[in-house]
C-alpha cells in the first residue's frame, strides 16, 4: 500500500493500484454508485420530503376525523331518526377504515380485520390478496374463490418459484460469464469495457427485479389464504373462558 514521506496513506496511489487490478474500474463506478445512493438519501432525508409527506397522511386522517365528528352529529339529527341504523354502520365504518388505514365500505370485512391479533399484518395481507377473496352472501364471511383450491396454491407456489430460479438463471448468466472467463481464460479472455461491464449488471439487475415481480403474482393467492388463516382475538378469549369455567 502506498505510504508518502510523513508516513499518511496516499489516497491517489490507492486508487491507481485499484485500476491496475482485473475489473478496478467497475469496482471504482460501484463504489460511486453507492457512495450517490447514500448521499441521494441523506439528502433526501434532510430536504423535509419524508416529513412532508407525513405531515400529509396526518393532514389526511385530520381531516377524516373531522368526517367522522360530522357523521356522529347527524346521528342527533331529529330529523333523521328513521336513517339513524344506516348513520350508525357508516359511523362505524368510518372510524374502522381511520383506525385500520384502509379504504373499505364492508363493515364485515373491518370487523374481521379487527378480529386479528396482528391487524397490521391483516391489513398487508387483505391488499395483497384482496382479488381472490369472495364474501360469502349467506355467512357474510370470506373466503377464497372457489378454483383457489390447496392443490391450486401449491401449483402456484411451485410455478412461481421455478419461473423465479429459471428467469435468475437467464438474467445472471452473462454476468456469471463475464466474471469467469478472465479467471479461466487467463491470457486468451476478451478484454471487457466498463460500459459493457454496466450495460450487463443492469440487464441483470432490472431481470432480477421482474423475477420477483412475476414471484409476487403466483404468491398473491397464498396471501389470500395466509389473511383467512390468522390468529383471532376471540379464541384467545373462548380459550380463557374455558379456563376459568375449569377452574
Amino acid at each position: 500500500m502506498a505510504v508518502n514521506l510523513n508516513g499518511d496513506l496516499d489516497a491517489t496511489q490507492v486508487f491507481l493500484k485499484i485500476l491496475e487490478q482485473n475489473y478496478g474500474l467497475e469496482l471504482i463506478y460501484a463504489l460511486i454508485v453507492i457512495a450517490a445512493l447514500v448521499a441521494s438519501t441523506y439528502f433526501i432525508a434532510k430536504s423535509g420530503v419524508v416529513a412532508g409527506i407525513r405531515d400529509y397522511s396526518d393532514h389526511r386522517r385530520k381531516k377524516r376525523n373531522e368526517q367522522i365528528t360530522e357523521q356522529e352529529k347527524l346521528l342527533e339529527d331529529e330529523f333523521l331518526k328513521e336513517y339513524a341504523s344506516e348513520l350508525e354502520y357508516h359511523v362505524k365504518v368510518s372510524k374502522l377504515e381511520n383506525y385500520l388505514n384502509i379504504k373499505n365500505k364492508d363493515l364485515d370485512l373491518l370487523a374481521l380485520i379487527m378480529s386479528c391479533r396482528d391487524r397490521v399484518k391483516a391489513v398487508r395481507l387483505f391488499k395483497i390478496g384482496k382479488d381472490y377473496l369472495e364474501k360469502d352472501e349467506e355467512t357474510n364471511l370470506y373466503k377464497l374463490k372457489p378454483k383457489y383450491t390447496e392443490k391450486k396454491l401449491k401449483s402456484d407456489s411451485l410455478w412461481g418459484t421455478f419461473w423465479y430460479i429459471l428467469i435468475n438463471i437467464f438474467g445472471a448468466s452473462p454476468l456469471i460469464l463475464m466474471i469467469l472467463l478472465p479467471v479461466l481464460y487467463k491470457e486468451k479472455a476478451p478484454a471487457i469495457s466498463s460500459s459493457v461491464f454496466t450495460v450487463v449488471f443492469l440487464f441483470f439487475i432490472a431481470v432480477f427485479i421482474f423475477s420477483l415481480y412475476v414471484l409476487w403474482g403466483f404468491l398473491k393467492p397464498e396471501a389470500a389464504q395466509n389473511f383467512l388463516k390468522l390468529e383471532k382475538i376471540n379464541k384467545d378469549k373462548s380459550k380463557r373462558n374455558a379456563l376459568d369455567e375449569a377452574a
